[in-house]
């Protein structure tokens, strides 16, 4: 039964399809000539400016996210901070470089740097020796005396450019103190990165400083030997005798200009096309039915395995995937069905594991547990206070009962922070009056963070972990605990001053918490860096770094959804 209704739907389509080539056929034979020349018009400009607007609009959307990203790494108070240390003195180059390397890594187009003092003494280069060439610093060294000579205090732009290479965009960000200027941080966007990230486009483009110096160019033959390019007056424009479509858009706020390029050469066919539709059109309608019997016997055969495949998904094994084989659209539209069911087994697959993670809390595997070490000390410091200080005892019961009622509570896993930070100081309250004047914190918590929802008892075992690996080394603890917002996303961290770690074990164990399978030995970082990835998105998690002075600093980031102003 299945089989004939096969062939009864495939016979269906293969007619109405057989039927509509004809009619389409037919109409073209009367109006074809008229709308070949129209057409030809309308698609070249259509296609052509639509393109060349298509490529503009990509073209501005990754200059303006290059440009913002540079802006934003210069305006960052500690990399100045940090930049005028160097030029002081007070410290070396490490931070800087790790930082610039952590930044470029994340980028998708490669930057160099170079920290310079008031006097032009680099101080520090990520281009290698055999890049550093005496121009390149002779060029640097002179924007910067530009940028000293006008005062200028923002973030100053310029072109480098070095015979053969593509130009560099230059981001130049004076370094003051006190009214000083000590220095100059500058970062030079890759010309030859930028252009291999765009290769894969389809069209050409550049970018122009309002002197018309190219910060940007897909073709080098589209600039001049001095590296410039002056745009053409109309659509059209030859560049190195060849013919392009070409718009331009100017951003006043950057003092940039895109231009947008369509390679468009001349339709020398166009006349040669007519005469031969003239001559063809005396026998299309002979060969028509064969063509449409063809064409609709073809589509039909991929149709029926397209459906006999889906089939074989939704009734057998939902893990299969269409296979066709025919190297046209019906193969393209098999990959976008695998490519969407790929999509829902891995949302699917997330999903089932943030249930197992969530079933697995409500275990108190996950959730930020009371130890029972913590418990038992808790007891018999009460026990021996019953006797010496029973006020002081009975305040500690209180605490004790309130933050384990809190704990075993399963039916409420996500609270708001304000709510939850009142038993994570019950906490603290009690580890102050078993340790004394051994233990001490401070805790400085921006008021915005109160607002937002954070998973139940989240500080409990990162607090916990630094109380207990910091006491195995000294006698003397001190913990700070901060929370402050970035944007939507609530940033919370725990700092202790104990022995800490080596950096290789520290960049291994950042690596290893990013993971889905834990194979740490750290479960409680995992479990919760794990969890706030899957509930809150791919960024929030938790990193490790060393403190600033000694000890480990962990970094809660959790993305808020929805959160107050």
């Amino acid at each position: 039964m299945k089989d004939k209704s096969n062939k009864k739907e495939s016979g269906k389509f293969r007619d109405q399809l057989q039927r509509s080539v004809l009619r389409r056929i037919i109409i073209l034979l009367a109006v074809g000539g008229v709308m070949f020349i129209l057409g030809q018009l309308l698609i070249t400009y259509t296609v052509n400016e639509g393109n060349a607007r298509s490529n503009l609009d990509k073209l501005e959307s990754v200059f303006l996210n290059l440009y913002n990203r540079n802006h934003d790494f210069l305006e960052k108070e500690e990399v100045s901070l940090h930049g005028i240390d160097i030029i002081e003195g007070n410290e070396d180059t490490t931070w800087l470089e790790q930082t610039f390397y952590r930044y470029n890594s994340e980028g998708s187009v490669e930057n160099e740097m170079i920290l310079s003092d008031a006097s032009g003494e680099i101080r520090y280069s990520s281009f290698s020796d055999k890049e550093l060439t005496s121009y390149l610093v002779n060029y640097n060294d002179a924007i910067c005396f530009k940028v000293k000579k006008s005062g200028e205090k923002d973030i100053y732009h310029a072109v480098y450019f070095d015979t053969g290479n593509y130009s560099d965009y230059m981001f130049v960000k004076p370094l003051y103190h006190d009214e000083e200027l000590l220095g100059y941080l500058t970062l030079f966007l890759s010309g030859d990165d930028w252009n291999f990230y765009l290769s894969n486009k389809n069209f050409d483009g550049v970018i122009t400083e309002k002197r018309n110096n190219v910060i940007y160019c897909s073709k080098g033959k589209l600039t001049n030997p001095v590296n410039k390019f002056y745009p053409a007056s109309g659509r059209l424009g030859y560049y190195n005798e060849d013919r392009y479509w070409t718009i331009s858009k100017n951003l006043a706020d950057y003092d940039v200009t895109i231009h947008s390029l369509v390679y468009y050469p001349k339709n020398t066919g166009f006349f040669i096309g007519l005469l031969i539709i003239a001559v063809m059109s005396l026998f299309w309608y002979k060969i028509a039915n064969w063509m449409a019997a063809a064409m609709a016997d073809n589509n039909a055969d991929r149709i029926g395995k397209l459906v006999k495949e889906i089939r074989i998904i939704r009734k057998k094994d939902h893990r299969h995937r269409i296979e066709m084989g025919t190297e046209d659209e019906f193969e393209e539209v098999a990959y976008q069905i695998n490519y969407m069911l790929d999509n829902i087994q891995a949302l699917n697959d997330k999903n089932t594991e943030l249930l197992q993670l969530n079933n697995a809390m409500e275990m108190g595997q996950l959730t930020a547990q009371i130890n029972p070490h913590f418990l038992y000390n808790t007891l018999e410091i009460i026990r021996n206070l019953v006797s010496m200080d029973a006020r002081r005892a009975d305040e500690l019961i209180v605490l004790l009962t309130q933050l384990l009622r809190y704990s075993i509570n399963h039916q409420v896993m996500d609270v708001l922070f304000a709510d939850d930070m009142q038993y994570i100081q019950m906490y603290l309250d009690i580890q102050k009056c078993r340790f004394g004047d051994r233990f001490a914190y401070t805790m400085e918590i921006e008021e915005a963070c109160e607002r937002c929802m954070v998973p139940k008892l989240l500080l409990q075992p990162l607090i916990e972990n630094s109380i207990k690996y910091s006491f195995k080394k000294q006698m003397n603890i001190h913990l700070d605990i901060k929370g402050w917002m970035e944007g939507k996303r609530l940033m919370l961290s725990v700092t202790d001053d104990g022995p800490g770690m080596d950096h290789k074990s520290l960049e291994e164990l950042n690596v290893r918490l990013t993971k889905a399978n834990n194979d740490t030995g750290s479960y409680g970082l995992h479990n919760i860096s794990r969890r706030l990835y899957l509930q809150y998105g791919e960024e929030s998690g938790i990193k490790v770094r060393m403190g600033k002075e000694k000890g480990l600093e962990v970094i809660v980031s959790i993305m808020q959804s929805e959160w107050e102003v």
